[in-house]
């Protein structure tokens, strides 16, 4: 078994000649960013593995790059407690978090380690882990187009789907480079801006407090940030840029105050007022885009309990509303009866007139017929009249010219006469 793996390690060592790691990185870099999609899927599919190879690697550099700095870290601490002529002192600190003790870092397998990478002909571990996070930055540029298809980010999402990856590039921040703390904080705001990327980037710096042992999350990076000790323009926006996406692309407002008040505490606030006045237009950009989008929590407060007081203000309002309602519906339903009641009344009013203009009517016909039997009655006594007049006329014509004798004989028939005629003969 031992055989066999030396015999692979030699043949290894035969293909790639006298290069050191770092150079074989940088050649796979080139290959990843300029060969064909085909070459670079070939490289990642599951016969070759190759992004797992290049994480586990990742992992590897960045453990030992850790050790390094532990033991620098050690050793000065040493030679300043010497110097200085004090006892022994806990564990030592960095950019606020507690160290392991030498003792836990200085463990057998990282001793193996270290032996076995001096036997290598590998670089420093600072150069191989800035061209692995260039490797993983081509394989998340590669994208595969089709006609029919929108494009597909094969890599990208190989990338942030592989959580060790992205907890291996978060850890990268404690390379001492400030151009690759940028690069770092670059890829990690991509992986920040697509669907569910934001969760993948605080459960990375949630695994970047545990393994650094931080007080707070994010305390490493404000550290980098706000106590520079050489100002790097293209980190300090990348910083910030990263520090936007991570708050302000959130839709929750709870949320989004609470990651805001994360930074707060760790003192960005009170340093962005400061770097107000730097030079950079791109870092002035960024701080502007932060500070406008901040929520004021004591104006959010204050906003809280005059929304609520409205709140309450439009519930009473409602209350009194919906007994207005009520009494006007009951003042409807009221007239709606009155006026069917006044209806009613109408109706019969209007039959009783119809039924006294017709009985005027028949009153009216009747009198108008009495009036005509009446006249004619009138009429005919008027006619009778003048009739016995005239002959009365004619009797007494008659008479003035009958002789003396005569009258008795011409009484008798002047009575006889007159009866005939209807007329009384005593007169």
């Amino acid at each position: 078994m031992i055989d066999t793996i030396c015999f692979r390690a030699f043949q290894k060592r035969k293909m790639v000649g006298d290069a050191t790691s770092t150079q074989v990185l940088r050649d796979l870099e080139i290959s990843l960013r300029t060969n064909h999609i085909e070459w670079v899927r070939e490289f990642l599919d599951d016969r070759n593995q190759g992004l797992d190879h290049l994480v586990e690697y990742l992992s590897f550099r960045l453990i030992m790059m850790r050790h390094e700095q532990r033991l620098t870290e050690s050793r000065s601490s040493s030679e300043e407690r010497l110097a200085g002529g004090a006892g022994p002192a806990s564990s030592p600190t960095h950019n606020g978090y507690l160290r392991p003790a030498l003792e836990m870092i200085d463990s057998p397998g990282v001793k193996r380690r270290s032996k076995h990478v001096a036997k290598l002909n590998m670089g420093e571990a600072k150069d191989d882990i800035h061209v692995c996070i260039m490797c993983l930055r081509a394989i998340m540029n590669n994208k595969v187009t089709h006609q029919s298809t929108p494009i597909t980010w094969y890599g990208f999402n190989m990338v942030i789907q592989h959580r060790e990856a992205i907890n291996c590039i978060a850890l990268s921040l404690m390379h001492k480079s400030l151009r690759t703390k940028a690069l770092v904080l670059e890829l990690l705001a991509a992986i920040c801006l697509v669907k569910g990327g934001h969760e993948i980037i605080l459960c990375a710096f949630d695994n970047f407090k545990e393994v650094c042992h931080e007080k707070r999350r994010f305390h490493t990076l404000m550290e980098y940030f706000i106590n520079y000790e050489l100002f790097h323009i293209e980190f300090m926006v990348a910083c910030m840029q990263f520090v936007n996406i991570v708050v302000h692309s959130v839709e929750d407002m709870n949320f989004r105050v609470h990651l805001q008040y994360e930074f707060t505490k760790l003192g960005l606030d009170d340093y962005l007022e400061k770097l107000r006045l730097t030079e950079s237009e791109e870092l002035q950009i960024q701080i502007s885009a932060y500070l406008d989008n901040v929520f004021d929590v004591a104006a959010l407060m204050e906003d809280s309990e005059t929304k609520t007081a409205a709140l309450e203000k439009v519930a009473e309002l409602d209350d009194e509303l919906g007994h207005a309602h009520d009494r006007l519906a009951e003042l409807e339903r009221e007239s709606l009866y009155k006026l069917a009641e006044l209806e009613t009344e109408l109706t019969t009013l209007r039959s009783e007139r119809d039924e006294l203009q017709e009985n005027r009517r028949q009153v009216d016909e009747e009198v108008n017929t009495l009036r005509r039997a009446v006249m004619q009655q009138q009429q005919e006594s008027q006619n009778r009249q003048s009739m016995l007049e005239s002959k009365i006329m004619e009797l007494e014509t008659l008479t003035r010219t009958l002789p003396r004798g005569a009258t008795g004989w011409d009484q008798g028939t002047t009575r006889g006469t007159l009866a005939d005629w209807g007329v009384s003969g005593d007169y």
